[in-house]
């Protein structure tokens, strides 16, 4: 149970009943079934933020537009980030969520459960295994990233505009992570 209070997302006042609306079109097609469907949506991250719906407005938005199939990576790859982001970071709730969008995605159970338990196992391409090194890099310490990372990732077939999205996409699951794990979601008492 989330340990705020929320606003039931079956009882939005105006704003907040915009703000999930313009937010759960931007949402990839697996999105439309929960990743657990005996889960309380009262007890979501979207239900965390029903407080302030103009941050849940803009936050999720956000995501919604990350994962835009106008955009250089591929489904795979935006449920590997969450997955591996949220893997490193130990946050239950969204390795749980994203492993089963990542499932659903490539329908490989192998992949899933070694990027849920040893990467180095995971039968990734090497474009991809260098995406989640610098994933990885990026939640551990982006400190210490460095252009030599930016390159290794071009050499891969990594453009500057697939780079900027694996950023984003990467910083977006370290902030989603953490509101997660602070405030309760999915978590017990």
């Amino acid at each position: 149970m989330t340990w705020i209070r929320t606003v039931p997302l079956a009882e939005p006042d105006e704003r907040l009943r915009k703000a999930m609306e313009a937010q759960m079109g931007l949402y990839p097609k697996e999105y439309a079934q929960p990743s657990d469907p005996n889960r309380d949506p009262n007890d979501g991250i979207v239900a965390s933020h029903s407080l302030i719906p103009e941050a849940l407005e803009h936050a999720f938005s956000t995501f919604g537009a990350l994962m835009s199939p106008d955009l250089p990576l591929t489904r795979r790859h935006h449920e590997m980030i969450a997955t591996i982001v949220s893997v490193t970071n130990r946050c239950v709730y969204r390795i749980q969520a994203h492993a089963e969008f990542l499932r659903r995605v490539t329908l490989d159970e192998e992949m899933v459960r070694a990027l849920e338990t040893d990467y180095t196992k995971a039968p990734l391409t090497e474009p991809e295994r260098v995406m989640v090194d610098y994933v990885i890099k990026i939640t551990k310490d982006a400190t210490m990233v460095s252009p030599a990372d930016h390159e290794r990732l071009r050499q891969n077939g990594f453009d500057d505009k697939a780079i900027l999205q694996i950023t984003l996409i990467a910083s977006w699951f370290n902030y989603i992570n953490r509101v997660a794990d602070a405030l309760g979601v999915g978590r017990e008492g």
